[in-house]
């Protein structure tokens, strides 16, 4: 089994995955756009924070200059802007992950060739699901109660920005999700004992659930104390979170299904061997004296030790540290939704 692709993964290592990433051709926009600016991400990242905190104040400013009252409703709408923010931040943090886990599969199927590997990204399919998530954003817009003049304008294309980025990195996670299924699909030569080779795909799983976490801890800073306080919003946010937990084990789900297979079949062959060596050792006994029957016993009594370590070998790809931050993760919403209802910190009417 070649397996050097995984040797050389370290934690720091993923930090210049850059040089080893696919073409544009195989790229999410958000990648692409990544890969053009090249170190000046962050510094793009910024000025669009900037940029969009300068045009709520220009906007708030303008409303109240004409005499209509702003109120909370400003920190309303800064939620848009906050999570556009957000998707452009993690994104790098989210295609890091990925990489490793490609690179992981790809070791683990090498007769697969580049026919899964080189399937280009479809590029009309993120565009109808960008320009659907735009559309969505400005009918969200729409809706909102009590905005009128610059800041209805700045609602409604902070929205369509937010939305249409919102969707462009779901259609990507998904992407990238099925494309890394496929590899998985097409056949692992995974040794049982070869859990630990596939902790990277298990940490692509746990980066999905935090940052799904991260965005609804985000949202409810920015909910009403009323909201919060409504059975309607604890059902949406507490499906949100048991979403955010069930994407991190469907991911993992494929994987464990390939670990299970490999379980199985090294079962079967540790008993056909057992089998074998308990007729061996029968016939000797027969044959023999009992004190011939020693190199026949030794046998039987290796492959019983070896077959409960392959009972006891893991089939899930993750170890209990990655489960216990996934779950720990899941506590955030809760406390930031708690902390809310307890102080009455100040939101949008």
């Amino acid at each position: 089994m070649k397996l050097r692709a995984v040797a050389v993964e370290s934690p720091d290592g993923s930090l210049g995955a850059s040089a080893g990433r696919t073409d544009a051709d195989h790229q999410s926009l958000l990648a692409r756009l990544e890969g053009f600016l090249g170190p000046r991400y962050g510094a793009f990242v910024v000025v669009v924070a900037v940029a969009l905190l300068l045009l709520l104040a220009s906007a708030a400013y303008a409303q109240t200059g004409s005499g209509q009252p702003v109120g909370s409703r400003l920190w309303m709408l800064a939620l848009d802007p906050v999570m556009t923010v957000y998707i452009l931040m993690v994104h790098p943090f989210m295609y890091r992950r990925w990489e490793p886990a490609m690179r992981s599969l790809e070791a683990l199927t090498p007769h697969v060739g580049d026919a899964v590997l080189r399937k280009p990204v479809s590029r009309r399919g993120e565009w109808v699901t960008l320009v659907l998530g735009m559309l969505a954003g400005l009918a969200v817009a729409r809706r909102v109660p009590g905005v009128e003049g610059w800041l209805r304008l700045y609602a409604e294309a902070t929205s369509a920005l937010m939305f249409a980025l919102l969707a462009t990195a779901i259609h990507g996670s998904v992407m990238r999700s099925r494309h890394l299924a496929a590899r998985a699909r097409a056949g692992l030569e995974v040794n049982v004992f070869d859990a630990h080779l596939l902790t990277p795909f298990a940490k692509w799983g746990q980066s999905l659930s935090l940052v799904f976490v991260g965005g609804i801890s985000l949202s409810l800073l920015f909910q009403s104390y009323e909201s919060l306080r409504s059975i309607e919003g604890v059902i949406v946010y507490g499906s949100l979170v048991i979403v955010a937990l069930t994407l991190f084990f469907m991911s993992m789900w494929t994987i464990h299904v390939a670990l299970a297979k490999a379980q199985d079949m090294e079962l079967a062959r540790v008993r056909r061997d057992q089998s074998a060596a308990r007729e061996a050792l029968l016939r000797d006994r027969a044959c023999e004296a009992a004190g011939a029957v020693h190199d026949p016993y030794l046998p039987v009594v290796v492959l019983g030790a070896y077959e409960e370590q392959v009972r006891a070998a893991p089939t899930w790809p993750f170890n209990p540290a990655i489960v216990a931050r996934v779950f720990a993760s899941a506590v955030a919403p809760l406390g930031v939704y708690l902390l809310k209802l307890a102080f009455g910190v100040a939101g949008p009417l």
